[in-house]
């Protein structure tokens, strides 16, 4: 008896063409889910590929990932994280949002430009400020010294002290920890990044500009004990406005180690009612660590990246907390996880220069800033989420 039946290679092609159209379905579908939720920069992604992201209608001005505020002043939140391409080949880069942003105020500086800076490699803030100084804005910088025993910190200073850009140097064995950049006294950038390659290309890092006059205010009045030679300890006076509200938000700022910082993070822990998410570059403080394990203990969730180079190095954290039932990881990122933040009941957002550490708290220079707002914790929850992710399925560059 005869049977009929599909010619095998006729089945075989029917079933590859099902198959690669799933595989296009689930891959379009993933694509645009990482897109929506920051973790692909789709600007970046076609400017790479040579398509002008304006052409298919895409925003050309840098976007923050969040901004909150009003006519008063205002926060913007920008994150390096969704930008980061692996591995980082020099020449791929494309400027991201946060350094468009950033050499767009430089830019745009009439009056002054004071920068305080830990580290300091990146040749388009050295143009930027340069090319001001050139303008008639007065430049001025506040930097680490020590930071010159690397070649390419020292060819950046070298470029703008011989653009004739005036330079208060920290020369102790205190560092100049902090990172912010003051423009014509309006506003004001700050965060964990420093102005340098692999903090831009590279390393996980949070920026926020800021234009509410009274935390300009405080950044200028710390620039200026940097500017008249006095770092670390031997600083002194107030920070002008060390509590401000705008609106429904509320912003402390501190800076260290004129001010007692780590009280005022071990308070906000102790506060939690629902959970505490931690990202820390370095953590070496018991005193926060005691905060972390009480509220676990109290049956908070907190959950936390360390930087898997300083996870286990001397004094850090993770290990005490880890065998105490918080939920801490080493990072995922093939280079640096370089944020110092706290996020708090899915409100409050510590962060800033400061790193959970003795010698931020009693030697360095750092600032910290304390944000009571909804709006702008729920970026960093977002960035926060990200972070964990990625540290849960490392990252390989090779």
């Amino acid at each position: 008896m005869a049977h009929s039946r599909r010619p095998t290679k006729q089945r075989h092609a029917q079933s590859r063409a099902t198959w690669l159209g799933l595989v296009i379905v689930v891959g379009v579908i993933t694509f645009g889910y990482l897109v929506q939720q920051g973790y692909i920069d789709l600007s970046a992604v076609l400017a790479r590929i040579g398509v002008d992201p304006a052409a298919v209608g895409l925003p050309v001005t840098p976007e923050p990932a969040v901004s909150s505020g009003g006519d008063a002043g205002a926060i913007e939140v920008f994150f390096t994280t969704p930008h980061l391409i692996y591995p980082d080949v020099a020449a791929n880069r494309i400027a991201p949002p946060h350094e468009r942003a950033l050499l767009a105020d430089l830019n745009s500086a009439a009056r002054t430009l004071d920068l305080a800076l830990y580290e300091y490699d990146l040749p388009s803030i050295a143009a930027a400020l340069v090319q001001a100084q050139s303008r008639g804005v007065e430049v001025r910088l506040a930097l680490d010294r020590e930071n010159l025993d690397d070649p390419e910190m020292a060819e950046w200073a070298g470029m703008v002290e011989a653009a004739g850009i005036p330079i208060a140097w920290e020369t102790s064995d205190a560092f100049q920890h902090s990172k912010f950049v003051i423009v014509d006294q309006r506003l004001v950038w700050t965060g964990s990044w420093n102005a340098t390659i692999n903090d831009t290309y590279r390393n996980n890092n949070n920026l926020l500009r800021i234009t509410l006059p009274a935390i300009v205010a405080n950044y200028q009045a710390e620039f200026e004990r940097f500017f008249s030679g006095t770092f670390s300890n031997s600083k002194s006076g107030d920070t002008p406005y060390p509590a401000v509200r705008l609106g429904n938000i509320s912003i402390e700022n501190y800076f260290s180690p004129r001010e007692r910082v780590a009280p005022q993070v071990i308070n906000w822990i102790d506060r939690a009612r629902t959970s505490v998410h931690f990202l820390a570059f370095s953590f070496t403080s018991d005193d926060v660590g005691d905060a972390l394990i009480r509220r676990r203990q109290a049956g908070i969730v907190v959950r936390g990246v360390f930087e898997r180079r300083n996870a286990n190095g001397i004094g850090s954290e993770y290990d005490r907390l880890r065998n105490n039932d918080v939920a801490a990881l080493s990072d995922g990122n093939c280079y640096t996880m370089h944020h110092k933040v706290i996020v708090i009941d899915s409100r409050i957002v510590i962060t800033g220069s400061y790193n959970f550490t003795g010698r931020a708290e009693d030697v360095n220079d750092e600032n910290l800033l304390i944000i009571d707002d909804p709006l702008i914790a729920q970026a960093f929850e977002a960035e926060f989420a990200r972070v964990y992710q990625q540290a849960q399925t490392p990252l390989r560059c090779g």
